[in-house]
This record gives structure tokens, sequence and C-alpha cells, in this order.
């Protein structure tokens, strides 16, 4: 049943970016990446200590950690991440 939930969630958020106006703009976070980021792991971490389940994570185009999946209230989302700090810059709820 966890695996159908996260394959919807999933599926959900590759057809609103498939639409294109589903989200506004990503954030931009600085620069590319450099030695001042966090490794992905360690963001992992802490981002799944705030509440979240993460289903994938890359980095997108404004230079931010992009994760997406499900957040402290299982509701599906596309969240950017600092990767410096590791803080959440930018929420969007997956409808």
């Amino acid at each position: 049943m966890k695996l159908l939930k996260k394959r919807n969630v999933l599926l959900a958020t590759t057809m609103l970016f498939a639409s294109g106006a589903a989200f506004a703009e990503s954030p931009v976070c600085g620069e590319a990446q450099d030695d001042s980021w966090m490794a992905p792991d360690v963001v992992q971490e802490q981002i799944e200590s705030l509440g979240y389940t993460i289903e994938s994570m890359g980095v997108s185009d404004g230079n931010c950690y992009e994760m997406t999946g499900l957040n402290d209230e299982g509701k599906g989302v596309m969240a950017y991440i600092d990767p410096r700090t590791g803080g959440v810059v930018q929420e969007n709820l997956v409808e």
C-alpha cells in the first residue's frame, strides 16, 4: 500500500511538470556546486528529521537540492533545499 502511494506521488509530480504550468519558477540558491555544499546524504537526514519522506532528490536549475516526496502531513510535495544550510527554501504541494 505504501509503495502504491509513493508511486502515485511520483506519477503526479511527473504529470504536473509535463504540463509546464504546475509550479512557479524554482528558486535560486546560489552558485553551482562547490565545497560549501552539504553532502546529499547529510541533507537527506536533515530533511527526514523534519518529517519529510524523500522519493527522489537531485539538483535544480537554480542550484538547490530538489526533493519530491511527502511532507510531515503526508501530502505530496516538491521541495527546494538550500545546499549550504539544508533549510527548506520553497515547498510546492502536489495536488
